[in-house]
């Protein structure tokens, strides 16, 4: 059963399991309730607790330094204290709540919580794994930050974008494709092992197919018997 909670200015809604994996799920919103229980599915398929977390400052919290919003004002660039609170406080508090010991941590974010995934990876030993759902890669910086990185705090990355994406009149994100691209061979030179997935639709695809998807290459095929949502 999913439950629901707030915390702070954060929704959480959890599909517990008794298991160490914890997958903290970012989104710009809410899970639909039909959502949801696909959700639950997938936590019983994978053997995994499943937190999806909504309601974070979308254009503040998830971005590394300040630039430009894509219409109007500016990214704030608060990556560094929102991470800070996830490690220090809800990390914390949210497995102590759900009895876990040894956590094993992976990290999934979709839009702008794709490239914070990607970008937590490099600095804290927080996860697992760590999987970009059409992560906004094309962000001011980013993939030469990445390049200029020395090491790599998680080494298992799953990467998509849908095949539709490059499809936009929008100017910052017409080379989304290749953006994403690079950010993958930058971390396989890293030495990360990194699979990339170009999945049906667009930006705005449905989004549980390709939350599976992620799970079954971060956690493995032999965690859930397939099934077509």
């Amino acid at each position: 059963m999913i439950t629901s909670r707030t915390y702070h200015s954060l929704h959480l809604d959890i599909a517990a399991a008794d298991s160490s994996n914890i997958i903290y799920l970012l989104l710009p919103q809410r899970l639909q309730e039909d959502e949801l229980i696909l959700l639950e599915e997938l936590s019983v398929r994978f053997g995994s607790n499943i937190v999806s977390i909504s309601g974070m400052e979308w254009k503040s919290d998830l971005t590394p330094w300040k630039a430009p919003a894509v219409k109007e004002g500016e990214f704030a660039g608060q990556a560094s204290q929102f991470l800070e609170r996830l490690k220090d406080d809800l990390f914390f508090n949210l497995e102590n709540s759900l009895q876990i010991r040894k956590p094993k941590r992976y990290l999934m974010g979709l839009s702008l919580a794709g490239m914070f995934a990607v970008w937590c990876a490099l600095r804290k030993s927080l996860f697992e794994g760590v999987a970009s759902i059409s992560g906004s890669f094309w962000y001011d910086g980013f993939t030469q930050w990445l390049e200029k990185q020395d090491e790599l705090k998680c080494v298992h990355f799953y990467i998509s974008l849908g095949e539709k994406e490059n499809e936009t009149k929008v100017k910052r994100f017409a080379n989304i494709e290749e953006d994403t691209m690079l950010v993958v061979e930058t971390l396989m030179a890293k030495g990360a092992e990194v699979t990339f997935e170009m999945t049906e639709g667009g930006h705005n695809s449905p989004i549980i197919p390709r939350i599976e998807k992620s799970l079954s290459s971060l956690l493995g095929n032999h965690h859930f018997e397939s099934e077509t949502f």
